[in-house]
Order: structure tokens, then C-alpha cells, then sequence
């Protein structure tokens, strides 16, 4: 007498799968194993005499993954460097009261400052020759050093001059020019960290060029 079931004969059907009236199975959200089984069985069944190009559709679902891809890679990445702007500003406090030399193109005596050559290596014996627009208007011989060296802008009236530095009559090139300033706020401006200084200027933390100057 047989007082159970084979298990290898007990078997049960699949449950099935419910889902809303309106649910359309796009290729967007569809498994690549469930989409090659839709493939193959479309290739299997087909008119030989009429035939159906899928490749329309492989491409479509090619271009829906990309999509999507892209947007969920695009939200991390702003969700991150929001996280990150977050952590870098709470970082930037430990800035405010302190002086840096900030980069910039110009050398302007309506803000006031000092101001400074930061070059890479020895240069010694230069001419630092300063400019309004066309017109040179100051002309300083100097020992240009590796590291911060400043510059003398005490008899120069108010404006905004560019700067050109000249060794043996050639034009010298890595070098970058900057003023020395105070951090005295902070705060976040789309997305960057901004810095309002002692003189009442507004710069990027990207623009921080030498630390201890």
C-alpha cells in the first residue's frame, strides 16, 4: 500500500502573474531573458513570405535603456555633489579669519590689496612692466624668486592694470598673479563655494592660488 506521493509527481502549476487592465510590457522594463524568449518565438512563427524586421524594435529598447541609464546616473551624481558641497562648506568655516592669495587677471587698486607674483622657479633679475590698456605706465626691476613675491603698487593711481614680465628682452610665461585677502564669510551660490573677503570682494574657493601667503 501506498501511503504517499511520489514527490517528483507533485507538481504544481505556476502562479499567475496579475496584473492592471491597462499594464502594457515595454521593452523599458522588460528582462533581456523574457525579451530574447518574445524574439525567438517572433522568428519561430513568422510568415516566411512576410517577414517582420525586429531590429526597429531592438534599437527602441537600446535607446529606452540608455535613457534610463543616463537619468539614474544623473541623479546620483547631483545627489553626490550636493552631499559633497555640503561636506566642502562645513570644511570652509575653518577658512573664515584667515588670509590667502587669490588668482586673478588684473591687478586693481580701486580695491586695494597687495598683490603678488607667485612664479615657479628663479628667475631673478626681471622687468615687471604694468599696463593701462596700451599705455605703460610702470615699470619695476626686480628679483623674481620661486613662491610669493610682491609688488610695490604704492604710486600707482586708481584703476585697473594688467602686468607683463619681460627677462632679457623676452616675454616670461608660468606665472600667475594674485592678491592677498581676508576670508571673513562663506556660504553656497549654485552649487560653489563662495568666499566674501575683507575687501569686499566675492570669489570662488577654486580661486585660492597660494596658502600662508
Amino acid at each position: 500500500m501506498i501511503d504517499s506521493v511520489d514527490k517528483r509527481y507533485d507538481l504544481k502549476p505556476p502562479e499567475p502573474k496579475i496584473v492592471d487592465s491597462d499594464y502594457v510590457q515595454g521593452f523599458d522594463n522588460m528582462s533581456s531573458t523574457d525579451f530574447m524568449k518574445i524574439y525567438l518565438e517572433t522568428l519561430r512563427y513568422q510568415d516566411p513570405f512576410n517577414t517582420q524586421d525586429i531590429s526597429k524594435s531592438l534599437e527602441d529598447m537600446v535607446k529606452l535603456n540608455q535613457v534610463k541609464f543616463f537619468n539614474d546616473t544623473r541623479g546620483f551624481m547631483e545627489n553626490f555633489q550636493i552631499w559633497m558641497n555640503q561636506l566642502t562648506f562645513m570644511q570652509t568655516v575653518n577658512l573664515i579669519g584667515k588670509n590667502f592669495v587669490f588668482a586673478t587677471d588684473r591687478l586693481d587698486t580701486l580695491k586695494g590689496g597687495e598683490y603678488n607674483i607667485l612664479a615657479g622657479e628663479d628667475l631673478g633679475k626681471v622687468s615687471v612692466r604694468i599696463y593701462d590698456g596700451e599705455e605703460l605706465v610702470k615699470e619695476i626691476e626686480m628679483d623674481l624668486k620661486m613662491g610669493l613675491n610682491k609688488i610695490d603698487t604704492s604710486d600707482l593711481p586708481k584703476g585697473q592694470y594688467t602686468i607683463k614680465i619681460y627677462k632679457e628682452g623676452s616675454e616670461v610665461e608660468g606665472w600667475q598673479l594674485g592678491f592677498k585677502d581676508k576670508v571673513v564669510s562663506a556660504g553656497i551660490l549654485g552649487g560653489e563655494i563662495m568666499l566674501d573677503l575683507e575687501s569686499g570682494r566675492t570669489v570662488s574657493t577654486a580661486d585660492i592660488l597660494y596658502i600662508g601667503g
